[in-house]
């Protein structure tokens, strides 16, 4: 990975939670969509990826072994988070975190 890890993250969820918003605005007073999030959930769903990326600030810093580490301790709080969400939409966003976490903790342990 190029960038560092809680940077890309941070990316990410600041991208996905630009998009979601976007969407919740497009549905917007329109009938809930057949597949795929409403707009109340799409917006429930940014608001979960503004929460994501308060977490991942806490695991700044210059040093990529040290935010690794950092990050992977976040995992069990996004799980718990994941776990007690009651919208499956919701629960999406905590469990994809820990998931990219874990995939990027392997990548950047992983020797090539």
């Amino acid at each position: 990975m190029t960038a560092h890890p809680t940077a890309y993250l941070m990316d990410r969820f600041a991208a996905d939670a630009a998009t979601l918003r976007e969407r919740a605005a497009q549905l917007a007073g329109q009938p809930v969509p057949p597949h795929g999030p409403s707009a109340e959930v799409s917006a429930r769903m940014a608001e979960a990826c503004d929460d994501v990326l308060a977490l991942l600030a806490t695991a700044s810093g210059d040093d990529v072994l040290v935010a690794l580490d950092t990050l992977n301790a976040l995992r069990p709080t996004l799980d718990a988070r994941a776990q007690h969400a009651s919208d499956p939409f919701i629960r999406s966003v905590y469990a994809g975190a820990s998931a990219r976490i874990a995939d990027i903790v392997q990548q950047e342990s992983d020797p090539e």
